[in-house]
């Protein structure tokens, strides 16, 4: 198969690309709002949003392998732009396919706040902050340590981590009584 003119690749939706061309349309994209982050031409990351959303769309293993090779090539400040633009269901995700997830982007991760129309929000919350939690623990401490010198914590933060540290301490009091259960 011959290789697709470049012409034709500017035109082409995202959804009839490759893994591969989405991230790079995704990776340049971002790059211009990190050089123009009033906007100039490029899109605003609301409007990146459901680019992100369409990336993470398939749950097929090998495609979750697939982009987190992609995603560790990208540079921090491009990662950090995507966890911006993702919304809170979308951290989940794509923060579970970071293959090595730095401070500043667990920082963006843990600072998405629940959308006021969301029915539970501690449960989104809690799931948000689980998936930090589950792929770098000390991570997630270094990050909320970080968070709150520099007064970055949302109003909704302070409780919801209170209340998924108590919850940890709960499941590591019933793993030590119960040792055979499954977590």
């Amino acid at each position: 198969m011959t290789p697709m003119p470049k012409w034709y690749e500017r035109y082409l939706p995202f959804v009839a690309r490759g893994l591969e061309k989405q991230v790079e349309w995704l990776a340049g994209t971002l790059r211009k709002t990190l050089v123009s982050p009033e906007g100039g031409g490029t899109l605003s990351l609301d409007e990146i949003q459901p680019y992100v959303r369409l990336l993470l769309e398939d749950e097929g293993e090998e495609r979750r392998r697939q982009l987190t090779g992609l995603l560790v090539g990208l540079d921090e400040e491009i990662v950090v732009q995507m966890l911006r633009a993702a919304d809170i269901y979308d951290v989940t995700s794509l923060f579970g396919l970071l293959g090595r997830p730095t401070a500043g982007q667990a920082m963006v991760a843990l600072g998405k706040p629940p959308p006021p129309y969301d029915k539970s929000p501690q449960l989104l919350t809690d799931r948000l902050f689980l998936a930090v939690h589950h792929k770098a623990p000390a991570l997630m401490e270094e990050a909320v340590r970080l968070m709150r010198e520099r007064g970055a914590t949302p109003a909704h933060f302070e409780p919801a981590y209170g209340r998924f540290r108590e919850m940890l301490m709960d499941q590591e009091i019933l793993s030590s009584l119960f040792p055979k259960a499954k977590a």
